[in-house]
Order: C-alpha cells, then sequence, then structure tokens
C-alpha cells in the first residue's frame, strides 16, 4: 500500500530480508521509492496512476474500499505482468491491497497488516468493508504487539503479531514530551489537534498526515506539526524512557485506536520489547518454505 504509514513498519523487514541473502522486489509509488531503495529492496514503481494523493480518504473505509478497488483495476495488469515474467517465491501484500491480494492468488502468499488487524465487529455497522477486514486465508503477520490488539482471540487463521520495526533507544530528555497522532489516513480534524496541543505542558509532537497544516492556525512554539513520522518506533521509546509508568504513559502518549486503547498505550513498554524484523522475516521465510 502506497502511503508512509504502511510502508515504514515494513522496510526493517525487507532490509532483514535482504541481508539473510533474499532478493526483495518492492511495489511502491515514485514518491517512497528511495526510502524503499534505501532498505537494500528494489522499487518496483506504480507509474503515474499512484500520484501525490493517492489514498487521500473520504470519511468512510467503505468509501475508501470502493477507491482502492478502482485504482487496484487500474494497477492490476500490470502488476500481474511484472510477477509472472520474474515469479517470486513468496507474495507479500498488504492487508488493505486489494490488488496485491487478488494478485496472490496466481502466487505463494502471506499477508502484512500494518497496524492492527481488522475484525468486522471493531468497526461501526454498515461501514466494515470485507476488503479491509482480517481475512484469515493467508498466514498474516502484524506489525504491532498482541498487548496492542484489541480481540486477538477473534482472528482464525495462522496470526503472528510481530511488533513495529526496532530502533535505537533515544536520548532521555528532563523536558517532557507528548506526541499525537490519529493515524495518516482518518486525520482531517484540524480542531482534534489545536485541543490536544493548547493544555498540554512540555514539547507536542503530532502526525496529522494530510491534514492541511494552515488548518491549525497558530500553534505555540513547544508545538511541531508535521505530515507523519519516519520513525514512529524511536519517538514511542522516548516516551517511555520518560513515562515509565502506566499512568504517565496514558498522559504522554495520545493514540486513537478504539475505546481500549489507553490501557494498550500503559502497556507500551511491553509492547516495544516485543519482536520486530527478525521475527516477521522468520515468518516471511516459514511461509515461503511451505509454498
Amino acid at each position: 500500500m502506497p502511503v508512509p504509514g504502511h510502508v515504514n513498519p515494513t522496510l526493517p523487514v525487507a532490509r532483514a530480508l535482504v541481508h539473510r541473502g533474499h532478493r526483495v522486489r518492492y511495489f511502491t509509488s515514485v514518491a517512497l521509492a528511495d526510502r524503499v531503495a534505501a532498505s537494500g529492496a528494489e522499487p518496483v514503481v506504480y507509474g503515474p496512476a499512484v500520484g501525490p494523493e493517492v489514498m487521500r480518504p473520504p470519511r468512510s473505509l467503505t468509501a475508501l474500499a470502493r477507491e482502492t478497488d478502482g485504482l487496484g483495476a487500474a494497477l492490476l495488469p500490470d502488476v500481474l505482468r511484472t510477477l509472472r515474467a520474474d515469479p517470486p517465491d513468496l507474495v507479500a501484500y498488504d492487508s488493505m491491497c486489494t490488488w496485491g491480494h487478488t494478485a496472490a492468488r496466481a502466487f505463494p502468499a502471506m499477508c502484512w497488516t500494518a497496524t492492527v488487524a481488522l475484525h468486522a465487529s471493531f468497526l461501526p455497522a454498515g461501514d466494515a468493508p470485507a476488503a479491509f477486514v482480517h481475512r484469515g486465508d493467508h498466514p498474516t503477520a502484524v506489525f504491532t504487539s498482541r498487548a496492542f490488539q484489541p480481540g486477538a482471540d477473534l482472528f482464525d487463521g495462522e496470526v503472528a503479531w510481530v511488533g513495529y520495526p526496532p530502533a535505537e533507544l533515544s536520548t532521555v530528555s528532563p523536558r517532557r514530551h507528548t506526541y499525537a497522532a490519529l493515524g495518516t489516513l482518518f486525520n482531517e480534524r484540524p480542531e482534534v489537534f489545536r485541543a490536544i496541543a493548547e493544555p498540554i505542558d512540555g514539547e507536542v509532537l503530532m502526525a496529522v498526515g494530510r491534514a492541511d497544516l494552515g488548518a491549525l492556525g497558530p500553534l505555540p512554539e513547544r508545538v511541531r506539526a508535521v505530515p507523519w513520522v519516519d520513525d514512529q518506533a524511536a519517538v514511542l521509546r522516548q516516551l517511555w524512557d520518560e513515562h515509565p509508568t502506566p499512568e504517565r504513559i496514558r498522559a504522554a502518549a495520545v493514540a486513537v485506536l478504539d475505546s481500549d486503547a489507553a490501557e494498550r498505550a500503559a502497556r507500551l513498554g511491553r509492547t516495544l520489547a516485543e519482536p520486530g524484523p527478525g521475527a516477521a522475516a522468520d515468518a516471511v521465510e516459514a511461509a515461503a518454505s511451505r509454498a
């Protein structure tokens, strides 16, 4: 899926696979091709069909699924031609990448889920498109920990929660830091970011995705708003260093996941200690060996 929040967690896995001697080809957009290449993977660029506004979300998952299906119909023929010309041992596709799921029918495959696995019961009635909920028809690696996964017992099939890719520990700062993120797809709520930024003491980092930075209005100097954070794992580790108790981490990490988000944030230290790219690379090799 050619958006940073879905690409970033997978790049350490690509790097680990290349380090183990595997050849990795990675379908992506022009905008993300350099980032993919830096991992050691070979970027395969989609072309002009995937421009800078790709996946700019409507206000419902159902509408987003329709747009994704339309994009997939345009991309699928070239993707299949590329794969058939040089058949892979395994296709790893993003759980929201409908054309990847279709292409995977012709090859051994596994699914990668960039955040948490989605179950229809998590979503509003009438807005739970089948294309986006967990299918369970291929081995699946979820790039969070089981501690952060709501309703983990609801998921059938072969699912591995492999954690978010680890980063080096950041230097502890004496100042309090807060990180605010609504995700980079469903985030066009400038009033929410203003409400978060104004009452919080200390430095605030806000990942606002495709929201209009100008619409946020004037912010205090201690508040920095960016489209997205390249190394979210490092930011979360810094928060844990500064706020190592459940009560304090609840105040430090502002994330809209679901009603249980605060409790999972309180378990952040355990979450960050869980496996990352090595475990995900193991899952890839295991899936390929069974093909």
